[in-house]
């Protein structure tokens, strides 16, 4: 059988890390698998990971640039007309029996759901990211336009129950209408004990940075961007590193942000502390090596692979208690929850975990075990269930 992926990606980040989750465990579940995406700087490493992986790259421009505040109706239908016509061809090109559009936010691939919906090709549209700006219903145009697409065989999935009722706000549909299937996390086995691992990755990449051995590294990753809250960590860090000098922060992702974050780490004096590390591929080397994990997200479309793969490594987690993150964790049981957007509740939770190792280690433990409900494998295999089920109700269009 043939998948075709879709993604208006130019950046790395969680949508990206989905795609090649998927793609790469289908291909060895023997799916012959086609990803299509813009061809950018931001990608080239994903688009050489994916076909190491077996997978086939076409390039698809279909980069989003505009929001949907920023156009007007009659605007935003003609921009997406030659997405619209670059998508036909690839699918012509390709003959997909499915394909899943996966989408970073609301608005994206317009044209590409609705040249799936012509062709009635079976299709999955994922939602990750629902932000505030999207939380009210589409316009009756576009919802018109929406049904139509979905009853030619289209189906709706989230990432959350919180992302679902806000995807089902927007297109004014029940919730039943809507699947949703959480995230999931792997852990790639390496030799030794959990101590022996962390005491040989600890040293290391404390060494790789020119820091002490005896640092506590506190990492956070994501996206430089305002969604992800790291503008709420740079107050609390002289407060933290008062009564605990020894703690360094660590931030992986890239973004818009990186200048401004630079900014703000100068003016609080903390630049000793702090470790912008830019794009990694070695994130569970990190994971492995930190103390905790600090994620301040303001929002997500559910939990994130980032919390997921935290939890499935027995890292202890601070994190906000932003759209479905309560879902995934419970607080005080599976991590520490502060509120969402507030630094000083962050900056107790901090220090109430820095100043109790051994109970967040038995929390992280409760994580560990309870990030078995999340794993990749149960991901890929309830998406692939999709898959199959979408493909047995269609008829071949191609």
């Amino acid at each position: 059988m043939k998948s075709l992926l879709i993604i208006p990606s130019i950046i790395r980040g969680g949508v990206e890390e989905y795609t090649l989750k998927i793609a790469s465990a289908s291909v060895i579940l023997g799916w012959n698998v086609h990803v299509a995406f813009p061809n950018s700087d931001g990608t080239k490493a994903l688009v050489q990971e994916l076909l190491t992986a077996g997978v086939q790259y076409h390039r698809l421009e279909i980069e989003e640039k505009q929001y949907r505040n920023q156009v007007i109706l009659k605007k935003y239908f003609k921009k997406y007309l030659p997405y619209f016509v670059r998508t036909i061809l690839l699918l012509l090109k390709v003959k997909p029996d499915v394909v899943q559009i996966i989408l970073p936010l609301p608005d994206h691939c317009f044209g590409s759901i609705m040249a799936c919906g012509f062709l009635k090709i079976p299709t999955i549209i994922r939602f990750g990211l629902v932000p505030p700006i999207w939380q009210t219903p589409y316009s009756p145009k576009k919802l018109k336009a929406y049904t139509w697409a979905r009853n030619r065989n289209q189906q709706l999935l989230a990432i959350s129950q919180n992302n679902r009722r806000l995807v089902a706000n927007l297109f004014q549909i029940p919730e039943h209408q809507i699947l949703c299937i959480y995230n999931g996390a792997s852990i790639k086995p390496i030799l030794g004990t959990n101590k022996t691992n962390y005491v040989e990755f600890h040293n290391k990449l404390t060494k790789e940075i020119g820091i002490c051995e005896n640092s506590q590294l506190l990492l956070t990753v994501g996206r430089l961007h305002e969604q992800k809250g790291y503008m709420d960590i740079i107050p609390i860090i002289p407060h933290i590193i008062k009564e605990f000098p020894d703690v360094k922060f660590i931030w992986i992702g890239e973004g818009e942000q990186r200048k401004k974050l630079s900014s703000q780490i100068r003016e609080y004096g903390v630049e000793s502390k702090v470790f912008m590390l830019g794009y990694r591929s070695d994130v569970r080397r990190w994971l492995q090596a930190a103390n905790l994990f600090v994620f301040p997200t303001h929002y997500e479309g559910g939990q994130s692979h980032a919390i997921a793969e935290a939890m499935a490594y027995g890292l202890p987690i601070i994190a906000s208690d932003a759209s479905g993150i309560p879902e995934v964790i419970e607080h005080g049981v599976h991590g520490l929850l502060f509120r969402t957007g507030d630094t000083y509740d962050l900056l107790e939770k901090l220090r109430w975990s820095l100043r109790n190792p051994d109970r967040m280690k038995e929390i992280a433990k409760n994580a560990k075990t309870h990030a078995q409900e999340f794993s990749e494998e149960r991901m890929v295999q309830e998406t692939l269930e999709v898959w199959h089920k979408l493909i047995q109700t269609s008829v071949p269009n191609l």
